[in-house]
């Protein structure tokens, strides 16, 4: 009796595996853009002006596409939007060497930002088919995400300089088809529908308290923070040491983050998601208001480990609260995650001629504050639904 139950369980990691390894992959190309095409623009055709509208244009597409690609997802099945994705992944990458000028990559990020979306929809969408462990299986797809990213941050950024700026996505793109492989392994059923059928999807959809607290963590984090720890760094540090610096720091963000997204998902999935989400958010708080008071450092870590846990306890809480709708339910969280990381840096930009860095930091460590507040006072918070068995 025990044999097929242990069975079904590899089979259930194993695409967990799978298809976080593909979204790993998939990312050789996004990650490494950001670092090659700020600075040699002109080998790629377009003005710098271009550079800050090439590498937003992807978010902005996602940011109002996950609720579709939900639904896509849901008629045609994870896995087949698995296989799409990592296809036109590969396209988008391989583009990056083969075109030149604006119009031509933004359509690359275009495309990316799609292929992305649907990726990471599917491997939480392979993570929350067992209910019972949601929070390990988030926690390591988070981990294995974070590898893709971290050898094009290294051993990508060396191959450009032997092979050129745009040449190396050509390279890229041939590692990223052991993506597609690893999709077309993918089981062709799971034991049940991941959720009904769909009704037409909202572009912005109604959030709700799990919702608004990612999005005030990527407003918060992904936005303000990630935009002006340099500054910051730059008021105590000559400029280019600040460069450096915040580069170690992202970087090491990588690593903290594959160590504490799957150890904070095993601590949810052993004592409840509420605990651990309740103190990552209490965390960031304070983080928020060292960096806010000057203890840059040290504010910085406990923002970079709390990014890490609540990046795996919102979605698996939110896989727990959800009724059955649970990849549209990802999607909506995705979503506002998304909203919030890019209305952060534009806030920013408009209103760092007037105050500090450090004020927003403690602006926002009291925004943060209220909104987990609010979350405590949800009844879905107080008595969630009863988890589905593991599929």
């Amino acid at each position: 009796m025990n044999a097929p139950s242990n069975a079904s369980e590899d089979t259930s990691w194993r695409s967990l595996w799978l298809s976080s390894g593909a979204l790993s992959l998939a990312l050789l190309g996004d990650a490494l853009i950001y670092i090659v095409l700020p600075v040699n623009a002109e080998a790629f055709g377009v003005g710098i002006a271009w550079v800050g509208i090439l590498l937003a244009a992807n978010r902005i597409v996602r940011t109002f596409s996950y609720g579709m690609i939900a639904v896509l997802g849901e008629r045609i099945g994870i896995r087949n939007l698995c296989i799409l994705a990592t296809v036109a992944a590969i396209i988008s990458t391989a583009m990056y060497g083969l075109v030149a000028g604006w119009a031509a990559l933004l359509a690359a990020r275009i495309l990316w930002g799609v292929s992305y979306g649907a990726l990471l929809l599917a491997a939480l969408g392979y993570a929350a088919t067992d209910r019972a462990r949601t929070g390990s299986r988030v926690g390591v797809s988070r981990a294995i995400e974070q590898v893709g990213p971290l050898l094009a941050l290294t051993v990508g950024a060396w191959l450009a300089g032997i092979v050129g700026p745009r040449e190396v996505f050509l390279y890229l793109a041939i590692v990223s088809c052991i993506g597609a492989i690893f999709a077309l392994k993918l089981p062709r059923r799971v034991a049940k529908p991941l959720t009904p059928r769909a009704d037409r999807p909202s572009a912005l959809p109604k959030p709700d308290r799990l919702d608004i607290l990612i999005f005030w963590m990527g407003f918060a984090v992904d936005g303000v923070f990630t935009m002006t720890v340099t500054i910051m760094l730059a008021e105590h540090i000559a400029l280019e040491m600040a460069m450096l610096s915040g580069g170690l720091l992202f970087a090491g963000r990588r690593v903290i983050e594959m160590v504490v997204a799957p150890l904070s998902g095993y601590i949810a999935d052993r004592f409840g998601v509420r605990v651990p989400l309740l103190a990552a958010s209490f965390l960031l708080v304070v983080g928020l208001g060292l960096v806010g008071l000057g203890w840059l450092y040290t504010g910085a870590l406990a923002i970079i480990l709390a990014r890490g846990a609540l990046g795996t306890l919102i979605p698996a809480a939110v896989a727990l609260f959800a009724p059955d709708a649970v990849l549209q339910s990802l999607a909506r969280n995705q979503t506002w995650r998304d909203i919030g990381a890019a209305l952060g840096p534009l806030t920013t930009g408009f209103v760092l001629g007037s105050t500090k860095p450090e004020t927003l930091h403690l602006i926002l460590a009291a925004v943060f504050l209220v909104s987990l507040l609010w979350l405590l006072s949800w009844p879905n918070w107080r008595a969630p639904k009863k988890q589905h068995p593991p599929a």
